[in-house]
């Protein structure tokens, strides 16, 4: 992302908070792709997934001020906003994900798939920094984060303790934050 474009994502947040719908239809434009693509990845269900599309951008045109610019990126933001929203949808609807296992290849590819160009790159380095965690640390983040299984469904998935779980989302999660930082670190 340059530096221009965080620029427009701020300056369109605050033509939000002045309800200028355009901004909102660009914001949308901009973040569509991604947000559908999170939410049809949790859901596996695409009518579903395009009604969390649209509540993410009617929460967002409701409370602009809930973005804080100084701890990310507005696409991240939303695409948390939606995986959250998707998995809550599904456990009011006591359904679980797929618990398949699926690959970090995979993974990526299904979220690069009609988004825009900064969050392709924010995605195409997502998978490279998982690429470098051990596989068992890997592994249990993208079931948790991805497949918004518990703990203890993990446990169950992988046959190993429950507490191995929690290590392993504990330690994976540190690297891939000390792995992340160093990726976008400016030299």
């Amino acid at each position: 992302m340059t530096p221009d474009s965080a620029l427009d994502d701020l300056v369109l947040i605050e033509r939000l908070l002045d309800r200028d719908q355009q901004a909102l239809t660009i914001l949308y434009d901009r973040y569509s792709g991604a947000v559908f693509n999170m939410a049809f990845y949790v859901l596996q269900n695409r009518v579903a997934a395009e009604e969390i599309t649209q509540d993410v951008f009617f929460l967002l045109w409701r409370t602009p001020g809930k973005w804080q610019p100084d701890k990310g990126r507005l696409g991240s933001w939303l695409v948390a906003v939606t995986r959250y929203t998707a998995i809550d949808r599904l456990r009011r609807e006591k359904r679980k994900p797929d618990s398949a296992a699926i690959s970090v290849e995979t993974l990526a590819h299904k979220l690069n798939e009609r988004v825009s160009t900064t969050a392709a790159e924010d995605a195409d380095l997502m998978r490279s920094v998982l690429r470098q965690l051990p596989k068992e640390q890997a592994e249990v983040i993208l079931l948790a984060y991805y497949r918004g299984m518990s703990h203890e469904e993990i446990a169950a998935h992988l046959k190993i303790p429950p507490g191995t779980v929690k290590s392993r989302i504990r330690l994976g999660l540190a690297k891939l934050r000390e792995l992340w930082r160093e990726a976008v670190r400016e030299p």
